[in-house]
């Protein structure tokens, strides 16, 4: 599997390498909270042929599937879990965007606020009841860029899939959290389509 290229873009939040370059166990050990799971996300915007960003930019969400134990049939960008084989950050985040939509990713341009959460899962603590159990989550999230649009997903994780513009985020069923990295994403995407943009002239 190849490796992205790591690209610096002065929009959007710093790109922390050393965080890219660490494998699940440095970057457990980095941390000051023991996160029971480690996941990443990216963001994908479509380009046009000269590889720019659409003027009115467009976000490659998924339709996470029915049978999901945690959160069935809302959208997310693609991504998932770290595992103990990769050997980065940086490879998780190539390896998830290959496995769910068939892209390569070429370039790993910025970062976002990393998102923090929790799920309830079930264990048997007998063999008479089940007694949920708490798991805490880091998604790390960045925008990276892909070779080509054509989306092939895997359908034991997700059933659709939208190139969506900010707009019409509204109308897509996403978690709270989710729907703040998605705004994040398309807050730097403006900014680096339409540079020097005043506040007041982005709208909400």
């Amino acid at each position: 599997m190849a490796e992205a290229s790591v690209k610096f873009m002065p929009k959007g939040q710093c790109l922390r390498q050393e965080i890219l370059e660490c494998s699940l166990e440095n970057f457990r050990k980095s941390q000051p909270n023991d996160y029971d799971k480690v996941v990443v996300g990216a963001a994908i915007f479509e380009s046009s042929s000269d590889s720019n960003l659409l003027p009115t930019p467009r976000l490659l969400l998924l339709k996470r599937a029915a049978h999901e134990k945690q959160f069935p049939n809302v959208f997310e960008p693609p991504g998932g879990h770290v595992e103990p084989q990769d050997s980065s950050i940086q490879h998780a985040i190539v390896r998830e965007v290959q496995e769910e939509t068939g892209l390569d990713v070429t370039d790993i341009i910025t970062e976002l606020e990393p998102m923090l959460y929790t799920t309830e899962e079930k264990s048997f603590s007998d063999i008479s009841r089940e007694a949920p159990i708490s798991k805490s989550t880091i998604q790390l999230n960045y925008i990276v860029s892909v070779s080509g649009y054509d989306v092939k997903l895997n359908p034991d994780e997700h059933s659709d899939h939208s190139w969506t513009t900010e707009q019409n985020v509204a109308e897509l069923p996403m978690s709270s959290k989710m729907r703040i990295v998605v705004h994040e994403a398309f807050r730097w995407a403006v900014e680096y389509t339409q540079p020097g943009l005043n506040e007041s002239e982005k709208g909400p």
